[in-house]
């Protein structure tokens, strides 16, 4: 063997290593079989909380905790503060949600750990139902729906909640959102429990039991986070998705009758249009971006793989990706992180800038048909302005109920946003015409 040959090996030999190296460090995930599964007490159903997987899984649960501190947000929109507040922020929700719940408190949801603290402490509560708890925890799931299916969803809000010792506490509420949320607490796998997921997603075509890894690491978020309404007939819990993913879809699935006995939330007190409610629309949005496309997950971002003490294991701290960019966006993206907090900055300034637009135009829409009304037009008039501030608020707020202001699907956001702006100055117009052609000053 020549010493050109020898060199050759040894050289070939470093590579190897060295790309060896990188792989089990970097590049390789564990598999399933990593996380080891250990009995959960089921005394007082503490499975289905948070505080009896403290010592089993210790890495997952002081990053969950995680979730219980209060901080701003990194872009300076959103932020996990108690009575942060949209309407603080965004006036014009005052008119765009009077005569409904939303116009009393509309607060910037806080980490999940305060899911029970804050849905108790809530002044919308009075006078909801049982479906209300649906994506509070698997109390839904596991104590009522294996016992009586959807039975519990049209129960008073106070029968159906999970028990709880202290409303105003995280420990105190630990039967609501926890490890069971995500993960079956007999083999600590990855489940969908939200069954009006599972059965909105069966009438698209999808088998949620035959779903890859890949998939459940965003249908595990996507069961909660999108938008839903209550089925008339049993207020069991469905999904518009069934229509399609993008707003135009889902409203022409609400105006088909396709959702049954369920055809508006509230009636609008000043521009009498039987309004429809979004509910942080994530998934959808998500679902169409450049991330889904590359098979980028909500848990690629929001929850990735950290090392503490040798060990890989996955981030619980369900939050912001920039604060803890290295691990949720750097090792994909080749930028600086200034670059890429820059970046995502310039996507929320620019969807909060026409999404505000998108509602204070929305707004004026309202009071715009209420005028023409005081003016004389008559109800055959109205009717098609209504129908438009309909979907034009149905717009505003699919964009405007989104977590991500902007950033899961920036395009569609900037989209959608448009379009109510489009339709809520046509109201405007058309209403004003019939104010002056009444005779109205």
């Amino acid at each position: 063997m020549s010493k050109l040959q020898k060199s050759l090996i040894a050289v070939f030999g470093i590579c190897a290593l060295f790309f060896g190296f990188i792989i089990m460090r970097v590049v390789a995930k564990p598999n399933d079989m990593s996380v080891k599964k250990v009995e959960i007490s089921h005394e007082n159903y503490a499975h289905l909380g948070k505080a009896a997987y403290k010592d089993a899984y210790p890495l997952e649960y002081n990053s969950f905790m995680k979730n219980n501190m209060l901080d701003p947000s990194p872009t300076g929109y959103g932020g996990s503060f108690p009575e942060n507040s949209y309407i603080k922020a965004q006036p014009e929700i005052l008119e765009n949600f009077k005569g409904y719940k939303f116009s009393i408190q509309y607060d910037v949801a806080r980490g999940h750990t305060y899911t029970g603290v804050d849905q108790l402490n809530s002044k919308r509560i009075p006078g909801q139902m049982g479906n209300c708890i649906v994506c509070k925890g698997s109390w839904m799931y596991d104590k009522w729906y294996k016992e009586s299916g959807w039975e519990f969803a049209s129960k008073p809000f106070a029968e159906a909640t999970p028990p709880f010792t202290n409303q105003n506490t995280v420990e105190g509420t630990d039967l609501y959102f926890g490890c069971s949320t995500c993960h079956d607490p007999e083999t600590m796998e990855l489940r969908v429990y939200q069954q009006g997921f599972v059965e909105s997603m069966a009438m698209r075509g999808v088998d949620i039991s035959n779903a890859s890894h890949n998939d459940m690491r965003s249908y595990v978020c996507g069961q909660c986070h999108n938008e839903y309404y209550f089925m008339g007939e049993d207020k069991r819990v469905r999904h518009p998705f069934i229509g399609g993913w993008e707003p135009e879809e889902q409203y022409e699935f609400y105006q088909s009758g396709k959702a049954g006995a369920f055809t508006y939330d509230w009636l609008h007190p000043d521009s009498k249009t039987p309004m429809l409610k979004a509910q942080h629309p994530d998934f959808e949005i998500w679902k169409t971006s450049v991330h889904a496309d590359a098979g980028v997950t909500c848990v690629d971002c929001h929850m990735p793989y950290m090392r503490e003490n040798g060990k890989k294991y996955t981030s619980h701290w369900m939050t912001s990706p920039l604060k803890h960019i290295e691990d949720g966006c750097m090792k994909c993206h080749d930028e600086s992180k200034e670059v890429l907090i820059a970046r995502v900055k310039t996507i929320h300034d620019n969807n909060n800038k026409l999404q505000r637009i998108a509602g204070q135009t929305c707004a004026k829409a309202h009071l715009a048909i209420q005028a023409a009304e005081a003016a004389g037009a008559t109800p055959e008039q109205l009717a098609p302005l209504r129908l438009k501030m309909r979907e034009a608020a149905w717009y505003w707020d699919w964009i405007a109920a989104e977590n991500g202001n902007g950033f899961h699907n920036p395009d569609k956001c900037m989209r959608i946003s448009g379009k109510s702006i489009d339709l809520a100055h046509q109201v405007i117009e058309e209403a004003n015409a019939l104010s002056k052609g009444s005779g109205a000053i």
